[in-house]
């Protein structure tokens, strides 16, 4: 016999004997369950760029999700000095809710810095979304702002979580977790 098989069979033994002088007493002995813990499950949405996102102009861009999950959103920019605002909601809003700041978003990022910008949302519902992107122009009474044009990248990743619940005949895969039986 090949030294790993003899250790296999050397630990299954004294597996078998740990659980014999655990039923010394004479309680049952059950034997122990594996539970198995869904893993949640990471996919890139979209990855794109572009360029010439002048200041005091709002981009939004349609974002369809099919499945329920988190959406993680990254935002990178060219100039560290440029001020970008970024958001996210579930209406196409117009320029005049834009700019009246009337737009309802449940996800608003309206700082300088970090840069990158790295968000993340709630869990969401399958549904249309809109992130909305804005290049603050300079403001002269406070130095907010800038006047840069800028080239912007932007990947946004859904993750996805397993159902919490057994829906007849779903099968989830994940890491293995032992749990000794009680005594």
């Amino acid at each position: 016999m090949k030294s790993g098989a003899s250790r296999s069979v050397r630990q299954c033994l004294v597996g078998t004997l740990l659980v014999v002088l655990a039923s010394c007493g004479g309680d049952e002995v059950r034997p122990p369950v594996a539970i198995i813990t869904p893993q949640p499950v990471r996919g890139i949405l979209a990855q794109t760029s572009f360029s010439g996102f002048q200041s005091d102009i709002w981009v939004s861009l349609e974002i369809i999700l099919s499945q329920k999950g988190v959406v993680d959103i990254t935002v990178d920019w060219t100039t560290p000095s440029t001020w970008m605002y970024v958001y996210m909601g579930k209406t196409n809003c117009t320029y005049q809710q834009l700019a009246g700041r009337t737009c309802p978003f449940f996800l608003k990022s309206e700082t300088k810095n970090p840069k990158p910008r790295v968000l993340y949302t709630e869990s969401l519902d399958p549904g249309t979304y809109y992130l909305v992107l804005y290049n603050v122009p300079r403001d002269p009474a406070t130095g907010n702002g800038s006047d840069n044009t800028e080239s912007v990248a932007l990947q946004l990743g859904l993750t996805v979580f397993p159902f919490t619940s057994r829906a007849p005949g779903a099968v989830s895969i994940g890491r293995t977790q032992i749990v000794a039986p009680q005594q």
